[in-house]
């Protein structure tokens, strides 16, 4: 516990532990060890939903960090976690329009009325949510964190405001999951515009990771799994596209990614 027991005080040399370790976050699985570490410690929580970029239109950016199995960015319905987002930023909004910017404790059930049911988003009963004002391009990135048991605490609201900037920074040296990168990049799907139908969502999504350079270890960390099970479905994707390494997997994918974007530039 980071209280004191005497008063509304905390772990000074923690906090200021856990703002350093924000510089060193450089990947997804940085994000999340720091966010699982020190993070959790002063504040308990299972995943951080953040929403960067312009909030309510083509341009909306998401990423949902957590060890929780399931609870992953491409795991989650888009149109779900965008109605959340959206939500929680209007109630941010009014909030801070009247009383002026601060972080929010809310029952996070009624932000998932009349979204496409999800078994691990329905198990999050508590939200805290703040948001940075980018007043230069006017949007705002909120972040917010969920939990399943009790509520979010006035001490943990005012925690949660100290961090976010820490938060924030980590988040936006994050390079964009592979789904999100080629969307803003205009380019097509790799594997639904090649027809690649031989290889299963998981197969894909892991393939893509060690397109961006990630270690199996890395890989198991962002997906829930263990590492000896990305190297069996790998061992299952070379097989599928004929190749026998890491690198001729991504050359291949590489090849193919540029006769798929010529054939269709022709079409």
């Amino acid at each position: 516990m980071i209280l004191t027991a005497s008063a509304n005080d905390f772990d000074s040399t923690l906090l200021v532990r856990t703002m350093r370790a924000s510089l060193a976050v450089e990947s997804h699985l940085s994000l999340l060890l720091w966010l699982q570490g020190d993070v959790r410690r002063m504040i308990p929580h299972d995943v951080l939903f953040s929403c960067n970029g312009s909030l309510g239109n083509e341009a909306y950016q998401y990423d949902v960090v957590s060890a929780i199995p399931g609870m992953r960015t491409s795991l989650l319905p888009p149109q779900t976690l965008q109605m959340i987002g959206e939500r929680m930023h209007e109630d941010w909004v009014a909030a801070a329009d009247s009383a002026g910017p601060a972080a929010l404790c809310r029952d996070f059930a009624r932000y998932l009325a009349g979204s496409e049911p999800h078994a691990a988003l329905a198990t999050m009963k508590h939200a805290l949510c703040h948001a940075i004002s980018d007043t230069r391009v006017r949007v705002d990135h909120l972040y917010i964190l969920l939990r399943q048991r009790q509520p979010f605490s006035n001490e943990e609201r005012r925690l949660f405001e100290l961090l976010l900037p820490h938060v924030d920074a980590a988040v936006s040296k994050i390079e964009a999951l592979p789904t999100q990168a080629r969307a803003r990049a205009g380019q097509p799907a790799t594997f639904d515009s090649l027809g690649v139908n031989s290889l299963s969502n998981r197969e894909r999504e892991i393939l893509e990771w060690v397109r961006c350079g990630k270690t199996n270890i890395e890989i198991g960390m962002i997906l829930g799994i263990s590492g000896f099970t990305v190297k069996n479905h790998l061992k299952s994707i070379f097989q599928k596209i004929n190749v026998s390494n890491r690198a001729q997997a991504v050359g291949k994918l590489d090849t193919m990614s540029t006769s798929g974007s010529r054939a269709l530039a022709a079409g």
